[in-house]
């Protein structure tokens, strides 16, 4: 049914997201691009209709329009391609276009998605561009109920509900042909937004290789508040003004996302093909006047496109203007900032700088000072080291004389001990005389006591005698002409 999952096949891999408009293939390329795949380096921006953005590449958009302008189609034309007309020289003139945009918006990038829903209606080029720059294409189809897309079309772009079925039924027809036999996986809108992780992990197992990111990180990208038109595929089942070729693709793109692909669905879905092939056979009269009608407002409605894209492109532009602007006011602030903080440190730096030099000023006096006392240090080392020289002098000849005071202080105290000998033996000899005449004294002492003893005796006996009592006034006289 499919190519064998390319888990053990090397090389470079391309995700195909493949589904008409207003499907949900942005949300879906968003999941993409939360999960690791590598986007386009330039991104179709957002828009009123679409503000989280569409992931899909601006180059690739272009070329496309430019490719269904040459065919003669245009994005939401119900009429199928030709299967073969990719193998027309008319296309080998875009061929080299498409191999240098994909390079230019993926490098050398090994895993990459890429989505737009124009490659519906030709994948057959793509897959040949693709082979051709090395990588291995794989393709996640997604749907959404066509009433759905029909209402959001009108709502948009003016479209005729029944020309957005019919252009609905021939698109994912035309994906579901042309990647038929390769790898791929089956979901639809509902299922993206009711469970992405779920999508994320159905679609890793399909494909045979896990995505560089936790399935949590992709499921966490699509934006579940988009949807506007919410009627649901079994309401588009159910209603009898949508064609029946259209309820019958719905009904097994259904059963193939809750059930998945089945190869006994494959005559059915040719057939319905074929039908769409013999319809446009039928109406081919009235389709011409309503192609006439179209060609003539091909210019207009490319006009309008481009002044969407353009739109797009200078809101974008004026987004990041003013950006830029905020980034240039702030940059301004910090340059101001800047400024007063480098005259804050120019002023500085001056005051510095006479600081510097008033410093610079003291050295030099210092310096002069200094060379001032290095001479004065060098006198005076000078005359230290005379002085110096005096004291060893000095010290020489103090030590001659010490020698000599030692010499003599020997002499000394031999002559101090022969002394201190003889001042024993004197001190001897002295406490041997003192003892004698302190005998003697007694000796004399009581001599004296005697001899005092015998005065005393005889004055008293001389007092006591006639002759000094007659003498008596003779001596008062003599003591009276004594003090005249």
């Amino acid at each position: 049914m499919n190519d064998a999952p390319i888990m053990d096949r090397p090389g470079r891999v391309a995700v195909i997201v493949l589904g008409m408009h207003r499907s949900g293939t942005s949300s879906l390329a968003g999941m993409l691009d939360g999960l690791g795949c590598r986007g386009p380096a330039t991104p179709m921006p957002g828009t009123d209709a679409n503000a989280a953005g569409y992931f899909e590449s601006l180059p690739v958009f272009r070329l496309n329009d430019s490719i269904l302008t040459a065919l003669g189609s245009r994005w939401d034309d119900w009429r199928p391609l030709r299967s073969d007309v990719h193998l027309s020289p008319r296309l080998a003139e875009f061929h080299d276009k498409a191999c240098n945009v994909i390079k230019a918006e993926y490098g050398d990038s090994s895993l990459i998605y890429l989505k737009d829903p124009r490659i519906s209606m030709l994948l057959p080029f793509w897959q040949q561009v693709l082979q051709a720059v090395g990588y291995h294409s794989v393709y996640l189809h997604t749907h959404r109920s066509p009433s759905e897309i029909a209402a959001s079309l009108q709502r948009r772009d003016g479209i005729d509900p029944g020309l957005s079925l019919l252009a609905w039924a021939s698109q994912v027809l035309q994906a579901e042909r042309h990647s038929r036999g390769h790898t791929r996986h089956f979901t639809s809108y509902e299922t993206l937004l009711h469970d992405p992780a779920a999508v994320a992990e159905a679609a890793e197992t399909a494909f045979g290789f896990p995505w560089p990111r936790p399935v949590e990180a992709g499921a966490g990208r699509v934006n579940r508040t988009l949807r506007h038109h919410d009627s649901g595929a079994r309401a588009a089942l159910e209603d009898a003004r949508v064609p029946e070729l259209v309820r019958q693709t719905l009904e097994i793109l259904e059963r193939w996302v809750a059930q998945g692909e089945q190869v006994e669905d494959y005559p059915r879905l040719d057939g319905i093909t074929t039908a769409f092939d013999q319809a446009e056979e039928l109406f081919a009269g009235a389709m011409e006047a309503l192609r006439s009608r179209s060609a003539q407002l091909a210019p207009t409605r490319a006009r309008e496109e481009a002044l969407k894209t353009e739109k797009a492109a200078l809101e974008a532009r004026l987004t990041q203007a003013s950006k830029d602007k905020a980034m240039l006011d702030e940059n301004l602030t910090q340059i101001t900032k800047a400024r007063d903080e480098a005259l804050r440190e120019r002023d500085a730096a001056s005051q510095t700088r006479d600081k510097a030099l008033q410093d610079r000023d003291a050295a030099s006096q210092a310096r002069d000072e200094a060379l001032r006392d290095r001479d004065a240090v060098r006198k005076a080392q000078a005359e230290a080291e005379a002085q110096q020289a005096r004291q060893l002098q000095e010290l020489d000849m103090l030590t001659d004389r010490l020698i000599d005071r030692d010499a003599t202080l020997a002499a000394i105290r031999r002559d101090t001990l022969a002394m201190s000998k003889r001042a024993e033996q004197l001190e001897q000899e002295r406490n041997a005389a003192t003892e004698a005449a302190r005998l003697q004294q007694e000796q004399s002492r009581n001599e004296i006591e005697a001899l005092r003893g015998q005065i005393a005796a005889q004055r008293q006996e001389f007092l006591s005698s006639t002759s000094w009592r007659v003498s008596a006034p003779v001596r008062v006289l003599g003591r009276i002409i004594r003090r005249r």
